[in-house]
């Protein structure tokens, strides 16, 4: 056994003490930069998976597509004459057969349309002159109530269509689980093979003829609550809306058996693309292309 004498020191380990404090300070130091990372990370991931969530949910679904036709325009033809005394007219337009809906016929003073099934109407609600139309046979019957004196019958209709798709209607709604979408925001890009342009939404354009090469148009089908296309034009959860392009203006030359290609990119989310074929003829001014 070690003898003990007096004058020997003992250490009190302040030293090791001190170490010891210091890795307890480094440890706390680590542990805090490692949680105060590991919360910057959790949030990054959860903004990350937000984005990427609204990136697959957000998007169109299309409904359908449908091409139409302009219909071929006969101006200001005459018809012929109704002599000074007579109270009735017939006559035949040189063009067959006529389209409903295109008809408008005067004698310079009274102006007559045709509602659809064969029948011609006095603009204005007037009773001075009916009459009939066969869109078959282009034959129109005139009866005035009181005769009008001699005066010459012209007639401005339609026959026939040109021989290429002019507008189209796209007819869209959200993709289920979708967030709102504003009209603003959104593209439409269309290429037929040969052309292919990008186009943003006119919110005054009330017809294809106030659209151009770089505009598309809407008109909402279905508004569902809360109601608010009118002030914002955003789309919701079951809202229905009608993409117009003025296919002409935007120089796509669709005649059949065109590829044609549809893109609607809305601001965040998905990309919806169609692609489909015009048909092999065309018979009838509404087509249905998808």
């Amino acid at each position: 056994m070690k003898r003990m004498y007096k004058r020997e020191k003992g250490e009190f380990g302040v030293g090791t003490l001190i170490i010891f404090i210091a890795m307890i300070i480094v440890a706390a130091v680590a542990a805090t930069v490692l949680i105060q990372t590991a919360y910057v990370l959790q949030q990054q991931a959860e903004e990350t998976g937000s984005i990427a969530r609204q990136d697959v949910a957000t998007g169109f679904k299309v409904i359908t597509i449908q091409g139409i036709r302009e219909e071929i325009m006969y101006e200001d033809e005459t018809v012929g004459t109704l002599s000074a005394g007579d109270t009735t007219f017939s006559g035949t337009l040189d063009h067959v057969p006529v389209n409903p809906h295109t008809v408008s016929i005067t004698d310079g003073t009274h102006n007559l349309t045709d509602d659809g099934t064969g029948k011609l109407v006095e603009e204005g609600g007037g009773s001075n002159v009916s009459g009939t139309i066969n869109y078959n046979t282009g034959e129109i019957t005139l009866t005035y109530t009181t005769a009008p004196g001699d005066v010459t019958i012209t007639a401005t209709y339609g026959s026939g269509y040109y021989s290429t798709i002019a507008y189209l209607d796209i007819k869209v709604g959200l993709m289920a689980g979708s967030p709102p979408i504003s009209l603003f925001s959104v593209l439409v890009e269309i290429s037929d093979g040969y052309t292919d342009v990008t186009l943003t939404y006119n919110s005054s354009a009330n017809s294809f003829d106030d659209l151009d090469n770089s505009t598309f148009g809407v008109e909402v089908a279905r508004d569902m609550p809360p109601s608010n296309w009118e002030r914002d034009k955003v789309i919701t959860s079951g809202d229905i809306i009608r993409i117009f392009i003025n296919a002409s203006a935007v120089g796509l030359y669709l005649e059949p058996q065109t590829e044609v290609m549809v893109k609607l990119i809305p601001k965040h989310g998905v990309p919806n693309l169609v692609m489909f074929t015009t048909p092999s003829t065309y018979t009838t001014k509404y087509i249905d292309l998808w």
